[in-house]
């Protein structure tokens, strides 16, 4: 069976067709998109071909920033584009909403060299994004397809498809924010809390020597043998000790992990990654070991999350999976607490992190 490549995996066509980003294109679109794969051979598949609204926004503002001599326009306000990044544009105006536009992942040469062929136009010269495709016949912007939707508009015949996306880690987004529902809150520990902040803790506890390395330690649950000893730990790092774990103790307690990397903290990423529902809860997912699948997991978040993406997860990789909306100043080795809690945190001009999902961030790209 041949497997095409998504934001996350290889995934077979049925995977694919029967999901919701491929089923709300308009039926033209699926069946160009559908043949231009098979056509490859495995070497395209889909990022994202439907985008709903929500998404748009969380992709316009993790791109822009409010700036009075800005260019772009919305919401009242004027913006500008973080440094390095690609434009998204605002809610309302973007031919992914309509089901008139797909992400391509892939061989992009190959893309270039047979889009015409399924009547499908690339924007390599545009926007300087050969994976974004629309058809050769329409206009390229909304606005001017709307004064004259020679294909009508949504809901097309047949749209909807499947709840989960081919672009969802692990092909489901079990435990994370559907799109349209609640962002995905940050993960912030509090005495008595059970869930995913509690796990992550724990694991960062038990990477510390904190915390046995045993089943009876990751219970999941912030008890208050926990708290005592997350307190002393801020009490010794000379954080505000309050036995809350927020931005200024998950720099304390957190390391950077760089690809080769093994050992108690690469498994405090892996069990991050698993919570947030971007790998799956096996095994062979918490081994410790940061090897390439995982290297491959953080590439994708990193690249859509607007970050470098050098699968090394520092200070900004580690802020945008936690959800904080500031920066989580994380110590280069295991023995390092860190300074004063005036040092741990400052301000990132680069995130507005409130405003972003972290499951849809692996579900949308941004440019158009």
């Amino acid at each position: 069976m041949t497997l095409y490549p998504t934001y996350s995996k290889r995934v077979s066509m049925s995977r694919i067709t029967s999901s919701k980003t491929f089923g709300g294109l308009h039926p033209k679109m699926r069946d160009r998109i559908q043949r231009l794969m098979e056509a490859s051979g495995g070497k395209v598949g889909l990022g994202q071909g439907l985008r709903d609204p929500k998404q748009q926004l969380q992709l316009f503002l993790s791109r822009h920033y409010v700036d009075p001599n800005g260019k772009y326009s919305y919401d009242g306000k004027k913006w500008s584009r973080h440094q390095g990044v690609a434009a998204a544009v605002p809610p309302g105006r973007s031919m992914h909403e309509i089901g008139l536009a797909a992400d391509l992942v892939g061989d992009m040469g190959w893309v270039r060299d047979n889009a015409a062929r399924f009547d499908l136009q690339t924007f390599e010269h545009v926007n300087n994004e050969p994976w974004h495709v629309q058809p050769t016949e329409l206009p390229r912007g909304r606005s001017s397809y709307q004064r004259d939707p020679e294909w009508g508009m949504p809901p097309w015949d047949g749209a909807g498809g499947a709840d989960a996306s081919p672009s969802t880690p692990g092909g489901s987004a079990s435990g994370g924010a559907a799109a349209g529902g609640a962002l995905t809150p940050a993960l912030r520990a509090r005495p008595g809390d059970t869930g995913p902040a509690a796990t992550v803790m724990i694991e960062a506890l038990i990477a510390r020597e904190l915390l046995a390395d045993a089943d009876a330690s990751r219970d999941g649950s912030y008890d208050q043998a926990d708290r005592q000893i997350v307190e002393d730990f801020q009490r010794s790092g000379n954080l505000v000790v309050d036995g809350i774990v927020g931005p200024q103790t998950w720099g304390a307690l957190l390391t950077e992990v760089l690809p080769g990397d093994t050992g108690p903290h690469v498994r405090v990423l892996q069990v991050t990654l698993i919570v947030r529902g971007m790998i799956r809860d096996t095994a062979g997912n918490r081994d410790g070991v940061y090897g390439s699948a995982t290297q491959d997991v953080i590439r994708q978040f990193q690249t859509l999350a607007a970050l470098r993406p050098d699968r090394e997860v520092g200070p900004k990789t580690w802020t945008a999976l936690i959800g904080e909306k500031k920066r989580i100043q994380v110590s280069s080795g295991p023995d390092v607490l860190g300074g004063s809690a005036d040092d741990e945190v400052d301000e990132d001009e680069e995130f507005d992190l409130d405003d972003i999902d972290i499951l849809a961030v692996m579900e949308g790209r941004a440019g158009e």
